[in-house]
């Protein structure tokens, strides 16, 4: 079942009694949103900020960051007078 998830019935995350049909509990459902919300706001204040800066000024994870861009949540528009840098 590598790719898919399996039908559990405990949050995978924390382990509370969940629905089969959910991906994670209530609890960490609305965690996950807050988190994305402040990464979110944070970046409409800065746009220029790269993950390390947004985990930095969050306190969210680079990989939980990361992880928002790669599954389309959160998406990376070019930026022309960055070109050239090193993104950190």
């Amino acid at each position: 079942m590598r790719g898919e998830r399996a039908m559990i019935d405990t949050c995978f995350k924390c382990g509370s009694k969940m629905n089969p049909n959910e991906y994670s509990c209530h609890v960490c459902g609305q965690n996950e949103m807050e988190d994305y919300r402040m990464i979110r706001n944070y970046v409409r204040s800065y746009p220029n900020s790269n993950a390390m800066q947004i985990a930095n000024a969050t306190g969210i994870s680079v990989s939980k960051i990361v992880r928002y861009i790669k599954n389309g949540s959160l998406t990376v528009v070019d930026n022309p007078s960055r070109r050239g840098r090193r993104l950190e």
